[in-house]
């Protein structure tokens, strides 16, 4: 009887053991969603349909661009795509990763984005609830150490008392 309540003691004072932790954020798994580079994907790639239709339309005039000055005699003979040709892709691209996103499809995929489900785990509750788990787990040790009253030396002499 008694391991027994020791036992059910022990399992109230730590409670159910903390969920595994993911490092993974929701929007962690959309930006998984998102390509290296949105130049190199197909136009009829299923995650156009979340870009804008400007945005795909300067996708599209941009591949334009770049494929003539690819077959320009500049191209062939640096082998360089010009600097402001970069920056116009890399912003192209920062711009399309930004709309996918946010993009109102992408976001209705899940409608709680703040809201951790099974797969994901807060972070920040995780560390909280295990640094009150610990110190509820070295609390047990005082509680114990107070029940069976040796926290504290004993009122008792530590002489033989003799009647007279």
């Amino acid at each position: 009887m008694f391991q027994i309540m020791l036992a059910l003691t022990c399992f109230i004072m730590t409670g159910c053991p903390s969920p595994i932790r993911l490092t993974d954020s929701p929007q962690m798994h959309e930006e998984r969603q998102l390509p290296p580079d949105w130049l190199e994907i197909s136009p009829l790639d299923e995650r156009m349909k979340y870009l804008e239709i400007s945005t795909r339309q300067s996708l599209a005039d941009l591949r334009v661009e770049i494929t003539l000055y690819k077959k320009s005699q500049a191209f062939h003979q640096t082998g360089l795509i010009p600097e402001s040709l970069l920056l116009k892709m890399r912003t192209i691209n920062q711009e399309c990763n930004m709309e996918f996103i946010n993009s109102p499809y992408v976001l209705a995929q899940k409608m709680s984005p703040e809201m951790y489900d099974t797969l994901y785990t807060n972070p920040e509750l995780y560390l909280r609830n295990n640094a009150n788990e610990q110190q509820n787990l070295r609390g047990v040790v005082d509680d114990w150490n107070r029940w069976w009253f040796i926290d504290e030396p004993s009122p008792l002499s530590p002489y033989p008392i003799v009647s007279p």
